[in-house]
């Protein structure tokens, strides 16, 4: 049976676009299974996750709060993201149960989206050994990934913000695309089209080289597991899937 490794930038409100990416593990090596996109609706995630849910290990890797049992506040989980990141540009917004309901009607997208993945025979938990034959979805954090995975003392700033210089903000967008064609030579190797490392910065393609980027911290997840990857939170008081900063170098 084939696997295969989501990735899914979450929009926190309906109205905007989600990015969707997928990849494939063939003789070790990582690639597209298809091209990263937008969905639109909550449906269109569904059916996309839906095409690859006779894989087996299937990991859907998701960067939007899925366990939000408080109601004002932060998680556990972004607590302890930014207590450990914040050093290095990378810590966690705060997710509440009032911050997340005013987008959607008091409905939480992470939520419903994993009644969808449940409905699929696909488990929510963070906990998983390397090489586990699962099929599972989580919570990740790209910017605390990158720091990891690309060895980066400062998180790249590829976001459009105000007050942050144009300049600034493309040349992180170029070092981001960089830093992905550089993982063809990662442990697991990642081989990606050219044409996509060098597109130029739109919001529709952040939401989908973040998505690409969830993909692949799904599969190192699964293929190194806590020697370089952490749960920080728990299942009950909400959690993120992010780097060690003390990991193991053999699983860079």
């Amino acid at each position: 049976m084939r696997a295969a490794f989501l990735g899914i930038d979450l929009a926190w409100s309906a109205r905007n676009a989600s990015g969707v990416a997928a990849l494939s593990l063939s003789e070790g090596r990582a690639r597209l299974a298809e091209a990263p996109r937008l969905a639109r609706t909550d449906a269109e995630i569904g059916a996309f996750v839906a095409r690859y849910a006779d894989c087996k290990p299937l990991l859907v890797a998701i960067d939007a709060p899925l366990c939000v049992p408080n109601v004002a506040g932060r998680r556990l989980g972004d607590a302890l993201i930014s207590k450990a990141f914040a050093r290095h540009g990378a810590g966690a917004h705060p997710a509440n149960r009032m911050l997340l309901g005013k987008y959607n009607g008091g409905i939480l997208r992470g939520e419903a989206l994993l009644a969808q993945l449940a409905a699929l025979g696909i488990q929510h938990t963070p906990y998983l050994e390397p090489g586990q034959d699962v099929r599972c979805a989580f919570e990740v954090y790209p910017h605390a990934a990158m720091v990891g995975l690309f060895r980066l003392a400062r998180a790249l700033r590829y976001k459009r913000k105000r007050g942050l210089p144009r300049a600034e903000q493309e040349t992180a967008w170029q070092a981001y695309g960089q830093h992905l064609r550089q993982l063809a030579a990662a442990i697991p190797p990642l081989d990606l089209p050219e044409a996509l490392l060098q597109v130029p910065w739109r919001k529709a393609e952040e939401d989908q080289r973040d998505a690409l980027l969830c993909a692949y911290i799904g599969l190192h997840y699964w293929w190194h597991g806590a020697a370089f990857w952490q749960v920080y939170g728990t299942l009950e008081s909400g959690y993120i899937v992010a780097p060690r900063l003390t990991f193991s170098d053999s699983a860079r």
